[in-house]
């Protein structure tokens, strides 16, 4: 009696062992069951977690690339229509009315892309408008589970509003006199009380007055040297502020003037792409075709990053796949051996 209740215990805590093992399709339940199959599980259930997530991060990282790239060809399009714009501009056969409605057509695209720049976002994140991405390198994509420099993938998207692209704002290199925005550094030369030059376009200068023309506008500036009747010093900087406050009371539209060194006056316009002659339109197209391919060269490296982030999904997928079929050979039951090991359990322990 004895040997045969020792017997039906023995079978029980067999039974018991198959039946938590069916029951959970698990055969390591716990510690005591494999302790080192434990811990290797444990180990290749954080690879496989974090694997899953890498391919998350991978394909949502392809999906902001791909917002991104959207937007620059948009935005090459556009350029497109502004080159044609451009070349149809540098025909003399334009009147005045006609060269107006380019401009407008033109100014009017000009906007559009800064307004695609500016509100081109994924997930909150400004993509195209130049602010501070969130890493040094750009946008940085973990697609590996632990932290080499191997499972990140960077991306730089540069700014594409439409100064960046020179094909808006402030330009330079640029001429001073004419229509062409941009900005035009003066240097004044005041070595002498009675002999100051000043270079503006090649406009020679007569004593102490800077004689020249600014957009269709006259200037001719005493810069009183030497005669004490103002409140600047007799020097290069004097006379610079003097010449910069002469361009700045005279409100010509869109043109700044600002003292940026000892003797230097820096001329600014602010606009789009001038069509108002064959010439500057020629201007335009240069700049356009320059802004082209810029876009062109960012669209390339964000698609060759896109289709690197598929084989790296790919490949993520493949690990991920191996991994928790490895883990499931160390840990998970086998359901023919443990179904046998119930039925002969129960048997013995209906015998004894």
């Amino acid at each position: 009696a004895l040997m045969a209740q020792a017997a039906a215990s023995s079978v029980n805590k067999e039974m018991e062992i198959s039946m938590e093992r069916l029951s959970t399709g698990k055969r390591i339940n716990g510690a005591s069951d494999d302790a080192a199959g434990v811990a290797i599980a444990s180990r290749l259930t954080s690879e496989i977690k974090g694997t899953n997530q890498a391919i998350r991060n991978a394909m949502d990282g392809q999906a902001l690339i791909d917002t991104a790239e959207g937007a620059h060809q948009e935005i090459e399009t556009i350029l497109q229509r502004m080159r044609e714009l451009a070349v149809q501009g540098a025909n003399d056969t334009n009147s005045t009315a006609d060269r107006t409605a380019l401009q407008a057509e033109m100014d009017a695209l000009t906007s559009e892309i800064d307004r695609i720049a500016n509100t081109t976002t994924w997930a909150g994140l400004s993509l195209m408008d130049g602010s501070t991405q969130p890493a040094t390198n750009g946008f940085e994509f973990q697609v590996g589970s632990r932290t080499a420099a191997s499972d990140t993938i960077n991306a730089t998207i540069d700014s594409m509003k439409a100064s960046a692209l020179s094909v808006s704002g402030t330009q330079s290199p640029s001429v001073l006199l004419g229509t062409a925005p941009g900005t035009m550094t003066l240097a004044l030369d005041v070595t002498t009380a009675t002999a100051p030059t000043l270079t503006v376009g090649g406009t020679a200068t007569d004593d102490d007055t800077f004689s020249f023309t600014l957009e269709g506008v006259s200037f001719s500036i005493d810069a009183d040297i030497g005669a004490g009747g103002d409140a600047y010093e007799d020097t290069a900087t004097g006379v610079a502020h003097q010449i910069s406050d002469a361009i700045n009371d005279q409100g010509i539209a869109g043109v700044t003037a600002s003292v940026t060194g000892t003797g230097e006056v820096t001329i600014a316009k602010a606009g789009g792409l001038s069509l108002t002659s064959n010439t500057t339109s020629q201007t335009a197209i240069g700049l356009i075709d320059t802004a082209i391919e810029t876009v062109n060269s960012q669209r390339a490296e964000l698609g060759a990053i896109s289709n690197r982030l598929d084989s790296t999904v790919s490949n993520l997928t493949n690990i991920s796949s191996n991994l928790q079929a490895g883990r499931g050979r160390i840990e998970d039951a086998d359901f023919a051996a443990e179904t046998t090991s119930l039925a002969k359990s129960q048997i013995l322990q209906q015998a004894s």
